[in-house]
């Protein structure tokens, strides 16, 4: 059994990335990104720290923007307009889950697609359908990447995509498909769920609900990537695998904590010096 491990892996992209920031800003392009919070969720809060610290790790810029939990909807866009204008910014993050009030397609559609870090703009979901991608989620991007590490073959495997959300469990099913997996996308409401895990080959599973994939469920010599975070009373984080049971099963397997989550702020920030690199023409 392979334990994916993504420490390693994020250490050594680290270093690489922070040499490409250190090249931009020698050529006079200091990539600067910032991050809009809205309200006073703890988990945001820390996430978006996480992305600040590892920001400034690199050399990249950055700008934490608090708005107050009872900003409207008009009020968050016409905040987030003035970094669209802004030529100084590359980069806008957008901490989620928004306050009730505030409309989340609205403020997706509002955002500049070329500064949206975390590729909630529709236009991106749509340009990876249609095989011209024009930036990726976080999340599935990193968990093909730790996939492609341990040398995962997709191409005539059979994959199960558990979880069906526009970020996540959508675009992560259509990468595996154009990597040639036969994939099947299900979630929390699927029927027969286990009849389908055990036949597949790479299970991937973002749902939210602590050990909701178990050994019973899974076939032996499988790869399951967890997805799922889910933080219990006293502040533990649980995955959507019951990673005991399922682990000594599998081929190949990402823990929770420690898999695909810390390379997700590594992805924010590698994908936009990609355009920034891209745009000024800079060659790798």
């Amino acid at each position: 059994m392979i334990e994916i491990r993504s420490k390693e892996y994020v250490k050594v992209q680290t270093a690489l990335l922070k040499q490409r920031v250190a090249e931009l800003i020698k050529n006079g392009v200091q990539p600067k990104a910032v991050i809009l919070l809205c309200g006073d969720d703890a988990a945001s809060a820390a996430y978006a720290k996480v992305k600040q610290k590892f920001a400034d790790k690199i050399g990249i810029e950055n700008e934490l923007v608090i708005l107050p939990t009872n900003t409207s909807t008009e009020e968050f866009v016409a905040e987030l307009e003035k970094y669209n204008q802004d030529d100084s910014v590359q980069g806008i993050m957008i901490e989620l889950p928004l306050p009730k009030q505030i409309d989340y397609r609205t403020v997706a559609m509002a955002i500049d697609m070329n500064k949206d870090l975390d590729a909630i703009h529709p236009i991106h979901l749509g340009n990876l359908l249609s095989h011209h991608p024009s930036r990726i989620p976080n999340t599935p991007l990193s968990a093909m990447s730790l996939m492609e590490e341990v040398n995962t073959i997709f191409k005539g495997k059979r994959a199960v995509m558990v979880g069906r959300s526009t970020i996540v469990g959508k675009p992560l099913a259509e990468l595996m498909l154009q990597k040639g997996a036969t994939v099947t996308l299900a979630h929390s409401q699927t029927q027969n769920l286990a009849e389908l895990t055990r036949s597949a080959d790479i299970i991937c599973v973002a749902v939210g609900i602590p050990n909701y994939i178990t050994a019973d469920m899974v076939s032996p010599g499988a790869t399951v990537i967890d997805i799922g975070t889910t933080y219990d009373e006293n502040g533990k984080v649980h995955g959507d695998v019951d990673y005991a049971s399922v682990a000594p099963k599998t081929h190949a397997i990402t823990p929770v904590p420690g898999g695909v989550g810390p390379v997700t702020k590594l992805m924010v920030f590698k994908q936009m010096i990609d355009k920034l690199e891209e745009v000024n023409d800079f060659a790798r």
